[in-house]
């Protein structure tokens, strides 16, 4: 990563740090096995929003109110990217291996490349296609061989699915309004939103003699909603947002298949697993991946940055033109429209 300058090597290490904290989900969600998922994941959001914005106000940082389209994109991150994510991810799991979740999950850096290239106009790069098929092949590697759990079924293929779905809206839904309202502000109103949400949900489940909304955790679920609250959502959409921010929507999503391979690590740690050679040469492709398509050629930047103070100059203008934004983000942002 040595060609990558100051604000692409922060961005690079808040991506890496965020799914290390992701991969370590794992092993926290499967305490939580017999808990009410849409209660529970309810509180985790809403805590998790006001613990931001708590912490926004303790250190004085304005926080700016979302206008117009803005909040039709909050809302769909909050229930494509947070809520619905989140609680599919849980019940796949429930009926598939999860392992072969997995694998399917790893897919998401492809989908990202290829859907931030499509929505600001251009066709996906060569380098960045075949960054994120190495990304994915490898955490397809990482989470093959030793699978235990449930047979995979056509549930259990549908719900992965829509949790890939969600993966992948994690990033692109929040591209077009982290330029003007930043990491924190999204993070808070998106986890609010995704709260509010599931909390009518699981009240509308009650009401239809579902699972009771909450019921008081163990000192176990207590501890692992704690970790899912703090670390895994107030810290990672923070870091993960502002990561975005620095390395554009397409490079960000890249890191997403190191997901796999940091849960291999947590699962190898406490005991409950192995890695295996294959699973190791899978962590390498993920790597190898992540590198490529961070180190993508410099001088296409350079070329736009050109472009931009070209148009300035036929334009009139006495200013230079601001750099663009990182690719994934300027296109989508709805200030534009």
């Amino acid at each position: 990563m040595q060609g990558l300058n100051k604000q692409e090597r922060t961005g690079a290490g808040l991506a890496a740090g965020s799914m290390l904290l992701v991969g370590g989900s794992v092993a926290a969600s499967s305490l939580l096995d017999g808990y009410p998922v849409l209660g529970g994941q309810a509180v985790r959001y809403l805590m998790a929003a006001l613990l931001l914005a708590g912490w926004a106000r303790l250190r004085r940082t304005p926080l700016p109110r979302p206008a117009g389209r803005e909040w039709a994109w909050l809302a769909a991150l909050a229930v494509i990217g947070l809520a619905g994510c989140s609680v599919l991810l849980i019940e796949a799991t429930r009926v598939a291996d999860p392992a072969s979740v997995g694998v399917v999950i790893g897919a998401a850096p492809l989908i990202i490349v290829i859907a931030a290239a499509l929505a600001a106009g251009n066709r996906p790069t060569r380098r960045a296609l075949l960054a994120a098929a190495m990304v994915t092949a490898g955490s397809a590697a990482a989470q093959l061989s030793g699978a235990t759990g449930p047979t995979w079924n056509g549930a259990g293929l549908l719900l992965t699915a829509g949790a890939v779905g969600g993966v992948a809206g994690t990033s692109l839904l929040a591209a077009p309004v982290l330029p003007r309202l930043g990491a924190l502000t999204v993070t808070v109103y998106a986890c609010g939103l995704a709260g509010l949400l599931l909390l009518a949900a699981a009240a509308v489940a009650r009401s239809a003699g579902g699972p009771p909304i909450l019921r008081t955790p163990t000192a176990t679920e207590l501890a692992a909603l704690s970790y899912l609250t703090v670390a895994v959502t107030a810290v990672v959409f923070i870091a993960w947002y502002t990561a975005m921010e620095c390395l554009g929507a397409d490079r960000t999503g890249l890191f997403n298949g190191l997901i796999p391979v940091a849960s291999l690590a947590a699962v190898a740690l406490t005991g409950t697993g192995a890695i295996t050679p294959l699973r190791f040469l899978g962590a390498l492709a993920v790597l190898a991946g992540v590198i490529l398509g961070l180190g993508r050629a410099r001088h296409a930047l350079a070329g736009a940055i050109n472009q931009a103070g070209q148009r300035a100059k036929l334009s009139g203008e006495t200013t230079p033109a601001p750099a663009p934004a990182p690719s994934g983000t300027t296109a989508l942002d709805p200030a534009a429209g």
